[in-house]
C-alpha cells in the first residue's frame, strides 16, 4: 500500500490551537506526538516543536532535519491530517536508529494506531 502523500509545513495558527486543543497523543521517551487525523486534507501538515533545553542553535537544527527525514520516510503510510512533533533535551542523546524506531511507534500508520501502543520504553 505505497500512496505518495505531500509533507508540508503546518503553518495556520488556527490548525495549530485545534491540534493542541483536540489532538491525540502519543509518546516516546524522547519524542512526544500530537496528531489530528483528517480524512478531508489532501497534505499531510507537520510542525516540529525543539526547545533551546535541547541545546544550541546547530544542535537544534540537526535534531530538526532528522525528524523532517524520519516523517518524510514514513510519509506514505501516514495517514493525512496535522501532527506536532516535540522533543525532549534526550533527543541529542539518542542514535538516528533510535529515533527511527520510536518515530515508527507512536505515529499512527495505516489505518491501526501503530506499531505500538503509544508508549515505548526504548
Amino acid at each position: 500500500m505505497t500512496r505518495s502523500c505531500t509533507v508540508v509545513a503546518l503553518s495556520s495558527k488556527k490548525s495549530f490551537r485545534r491540534l493542541t486543543e483536540t489532538g491525540d497523543r502519543a509518546r516516546s521517551r524522547s519524542l512526544s506526538l500530537v496528531y489530528r487525523l483528517d480524512d478531508s486534507l489532501d497534505t499531510i501538515n507537520v510542525a516540529y516543536s525543539v526547545g533551546k533545553k535541547v541545546g544550541k542553535a546547530v544542535i537544534r537544527n540537526k535534531v530538526k532535519r532528522r525528524l523532517r527525514s524520519l516523517v518524510r520516510e514514513h510519509s506514505n503510510q501516514m495517514p493525512n491530517g496535522d501532527y506536532l512533533v516535540m522533543v525532549s533535551p534526550k533527543v541529542v542523546d539518542r542514535r538516528f536508529t533510535e529515533l527511527r524506531d520510536e518515530m515508527r511507534a507512536i505515529l499512527p500508520l495505516g489505518a491501526g494506531r501503530g506499531y505500538g501502543d503509544g508508549e515505548l520504553d526504548v
